[in-house]
């Protein structure tokens, strides 16, 4: 049995004696996957095969395989795919070509992803493509204009799922407009609600998407102390009512810079909330085991949403 609502990065291409204790001890939901834990498909497959076989079949297995820049594929072995924004422009002239092969190119990722054991890919990206803002997400979104990355989001989700990979929708409730990197700093954004229609608009429009991971991103205007992720008024108020997402809400890394504080805080606030788990993607066993204290053991409410 799962117990604790956290997902995890791992140090290398097999486990570790001491991660085997942590996973048998706690039993967190998932593992995800980086360049680092990835060679070729045999190595990794086994990989995963080991990770199911303490935490259980129906574990997390998690990667983030945008394509583009954000690829944790060795392309030695492995495609080569294109970013999002490769999609988006193609739509402002040939929408129906770009629905086509947006909807074949993840379908694609998707049977990659699959026949290594992947089951959650931490894509499409739904932000905002804005030329002034920083360069973090750029090419990772499809475009400007929030129709275009609903009509090619909503493909991309279908061409995952159809090779029996559920995509993790990303950064709700928009990250296009930050002026930080929130790797390395937190970004604040002083817009109201009305003002940032655009941006919630594709998240809005694709809400019944099972899983989504949030923005670590201060709304000054909605919640003047509090980051998206830890923020009870963003989740509830604008993520599960204006938006009507109700689905399984991921944190964004904790690990990130964006966010201050003992991990343990780090996990709990997020957890609080309203995430209903926590990503902690460094592999330092000595922080997970906080974040995983901090996130605590998973809810019945979890437990049905990840049945579904």
């Amino acid at each position: 049995m799962n117990n604790y609502a956290i997902v995890i990065g791992i140090f290398g291409k097999a486990l570790t004696s001491k991660e085997i204790i942590y996973l048998n001890k706690y039993k967190p939901l998932g593992v995800i996957l980086f360049k680092r834990n990835i060679f070729n498909k045999s190595q990794v497959s086994k990989l995963i095969r080991e990770i199911k076989n303490i935490l259980g079949t129906a574990a997390l297995i998690m990667i983030d395989q945008e394509g583009g820049r954000v690829s944790r594929l060795n392309p030695e072995f492995w495609p080569v795919f294109p970013a999002a924004n490769y999609f988006g422009n193609i739509a402002k002239t040939k929408l129906d070509l770009a629905k086509k092969i947006t909807y074949e190119n993840y379908y694609a990722i998707g049977k990659e992803l699959n026949n290594i054991g992947v089951n959650y890919n931490c894509a499409p990206v739904l932000d905002l493509l804005l030329i002034n803002s920083n360069k973090v997400i750029s090419d990772r979104a499809f475009s400007r204009d929030p129709k275009i990355i609903t009509i090619l989001g909503e493909e991309a989700c279908k061409g995952l799922m159809k090779a029996k990979i559920f995509p993790v929708i990303k950064h709700i409730p928009g990250h296009g407009r930050a002026q930080e990197d929130s790797h390395q700093k937190l970004p604040e954004i002083d817009l109201n609600i009305t003002e940032l229609k655009d941006d919630f608009y594709p998240f809005k429009q694709l809400n019944q998407v099972k899983a989504a991971m949030t923005a670590h991103i201060k709304y000054k205007k909605i919640d003047s102390k509090h980051c998206a992720t830890h923020s009870k008024k963003i989740i509830h108020n604008i993520i599960r009512k204006h938006l009507g997402y109700e689905g399984i809400l991921f944190s964004d890394d904790l690990c990130m810079k964006a966010l201050k504080g003992p991990y343990f805080y780090r996990a709990k606030k997020a957890i609080e909330a309203g995430c209903d788990i926590v990503l902690h993607c460094e592999p330092n066993l000595k922080y997970i085991l906080q974040s995983t204290l901090g996130a605590g053991k998973i809810t019945n409410k979890l437990k049905n949403k990840l049945s579904k």
